[in-house]
């Protein structure tokens, strides 16, 4: 079993994981503010909350298992294969979704284009992680903050439409 040299990525993981669990809350609250709307809700729900949730819950996952003093290169390539692919495939099926919305050039980035490279950057450091560990390790990275700038974002976005929105 391969130890994974992680003791220096420590206070990276903690410190976004924490970020992502707090961005988490206040989407609570964006949900909140989103319940009045009734028919419109549901699309805004399955379209936009929920995939923002499921983003910086996934930060908060995936800094939990990096932060696992026990976890072997084996484990961490399996664990974050399987979370990229269902991450790029959930990311697929909010674009489905949402495509046919006038939504803006950079919502359309922030909602469907950057979530999808940024799980598929996961899933290929999980496949690339057995022969260069290093690149694998900086790319997760680079691929978590994506994904929490996305969720941070998103979840900013979708408050200032609630607040600013017509009754």
């Amino acid at each position: 079993m391969t130890r994974l040299p992680l003791a220096d990525w420590r206070d990276f993981y903690v410190m976004i994981g924490t970020a992502s669990g707090a961005i988490v809350g206040a989407s609570f609250i964006v949900a909140t503010l989103a319940a009045g709307l009734k028919d419109r809700a549901r699309m805004g729900m399955r379209g936009f909350v929920t995939p923002t949730a499921m983003h910086l819950g996934s930060v908060l996952v995936g800094s939990a298992i990096l932060t696992v003093p026990t976890l072997t290169a084996v484990a961490l390539a399996i664990l974050l294969g399987a979370g990229g692919l269902a991450g790029m495939v959930y990311s697929v099926v909010v674009a489905t979704r949402i495509w046919g919305m006038k939504l803006d050039l950079d919502d359309r980035a922030f909602y469907v284009v950057l979530p999808i490279l940024a799980y598929a950057a996961m899933a290929a450091a999980a496949v690339v992680e057995r022969w260069a560990v290093t690149a694998a390790l900086d790319t997760l990275a680079v691929a978590l903050v994506t994904i929490l700038i996305v969720g941070m974002r998103n979840a900013w976005d979708m408050a200032t439409f609630m607040i600013t929105r017509d009754p």
